[in-house]
């Protein structure tokens, strides 16, 4: 039987995983206001205090999907604001030696900025019924009484509140301060692994190359990376990336050979063959941090944590977003059974959240440890994952079957035991023989810049 409306939420933070938290609980409680300390953006910009905004963010196909459901028609709203689908077909994904089949991949997914994807999110949200978006707001701590969580501070005033949703980012006040005075303190999991980001735009058109997207991935190998993205506005969005001090550079010169030390040739020579039309653009990700909420035995009623406040990943893996979509759906189907006055909601909340949070950990963290020189607490099993994982890569370049399965992991549609069904264990083993990475023949690489004319 699904819980009666009722109760006063509170979601702190405005970025995606609180727009979508307060989508999940808009049906189910009296109000929710979302608090952000930012003076929000009108038109379609970068938020200041977000300096990550600035650079490539995917919306994974699970995440569309959950988006799609929310907020029906948004695809059709993003696409005719310049959010370019983009299929397998369309796709030039190269991996340890060679591209992934292109073809069918599943729905097309959508490339697009990240400040685009939260201006109309945001919009959504805040045309909801009950639900009421307050920017330039600075929430300095929670309120406690009886042993719950009864509201936040709000530039030094008290303001009650039935649920607090802090989805705040990792370096949330609220997770700080309960956890330097012992009233909520969970076990934390880190894995270091100092991603350089450099990122910037070039202008876009038809002639500059035969695809839509271009990924070269080095891992595995230097972990350096590079992607190419078509996104609104007829730009390219390109990010290019290094871990452990490999810091991309920030000078066009010195762009264009990092490119070059990439495994496909074709990201340095659309740099070179598209005109820059932006700034470029640098940031800095230290580590990977997991907050196991999960594992604390008496969690306060009346707060939950969700998105990067609860777990931040290697932001190369993309998950960032359909985690917190993932996330918020599981809040929205807890509450619709407990309602958001139960004292049972924060551990029924955490123990759900924890299952999804898993697969995206799994992914970015046992990838990380790929490189000898990530440190943290590996997961149980990641150095026999990843050598199977080679030869996942490597079936991938000649079998299409298993670049849809691979995909469907990575876009966080299945688990990532997905790959280890018979069916799919058989593919892998006879497709990888046929990689290129494997005999050794020449890949062909995609054409950039207008077709020869013969």
């Amino acid at each position: 039987m699904a819980a009666a409306r009722a109760g006063q939420v509170v979601v702190v933070g405005g970025s995606m995983a609180g727009l979508l938290a307060a989508r999940a609980l808009a049906e189910h409680a009296e109000s929710v206001v979302v608090l952000e300390r930012d003076r929000l953006p009108q038109e379609v910009a970068p938020r200041g205090r977000v300096p990550q905004g600035r650079h490539l963010h995917v919306l994974l196909s699970a995440g569309l999907e959950r988006l799609r459901q929310w907020f029906p028609g948004i695809e059709e709203e993003l696409t005719a604001l310049g959010a370019v689908p983009v299929e397998g077909s369309e796709a030039w994904v190269h991996q340890g030696g060679g591209y992934r089949a292109r073809g069918y991949w599943g729905r097309p997914g959508l490339g697009m900025t990240r400040p685009l994807l939260e201006h109309v999110v945001r919009g959504r949200v805040a045309a909801l019924a009950g639900v009421t978006i307050q920017d330039g707001t600075t929430v300095d701590a929670v309120t406690m009484g009886l042993g719950r969580v009864t509201g936040v501070v709000v530039d030094g005033t008290p303001r009650p509140a039935d649920l607090v949703v802090d989805c705040s980012g990792r370096s949330s006040r609220i997770a700080h301060a309960l956890a330097a005075s012992h009233v909520l303190d969970p076990p934390v999991t880190t894995v270091g692994i100092d991603i350089g980001y450099t990122s910037f735009f070039l202008r876009r058109t038809p002639e500059d190359f035969e695809g839509k997207l271009l990924v070269s991935i080095e891992n595995p190998g230097s972990f350096r990376g590079g992607a190419v993205v078509p996104v609104e506005g007829d730009r390219w969005q390109v990010t290019l990336s290094g871990v452990h001090g490999d810091v991309p550079p920030a000078t066009d010169d010195e762009v264009v050979a990092f490119a070059e030390t990439l495994s496909t040739p074709a990201v340095a020579q659309l740099i070179r063959h598209c005109e820059r039309v932006s700034a470029i653009e640098t940031y800095r990700f230290p580590s990977s941090r997991r907050r196991h909420y999960e594992k604390v035995r008496a969690l306060p009623p009346g707060l939950v944590t969700l998105g990067d406040a609860s777990s931040s990943f290697d932001p190369i893996y993309g998950q960032g977003m359909t985690s917190s979509a993932l996330q918020a759906e599981a809040l929205e189907a807890v509450v619709g059974r407990i309602g958001v006055l139960s004292e049972d909601l924060p551990k029924r909340f955490h123990r759900k959240a924890a299952r999804i949070i898993e697969a995206p950990w799994r992914i970015a963290v046992g990838g990380d440890f790929g490189h000898p020189a990530t440190v943290g607490d590996r997961p149980v099993g990641t150095a026999q994952l990843n050598g199977y994982m080679v030869r996942v890569i490597h079936a991938a370049h000649a079998s299409l079957p298993v670049t849809r399965s691979f995909n469907r992991v990575l876009q966080l549609e299945d688990p990532p035991t997905a790959l280890l069904g018979p069916t799919t264990v058989a593919r892998v083993l006879r497709a990888s023989r046929r990689s290129p990475a494997v005999t050794g023949a020449a890949v062909q690489h995609p054409r950039v810049g207008p077709p020869r004319v013969t």
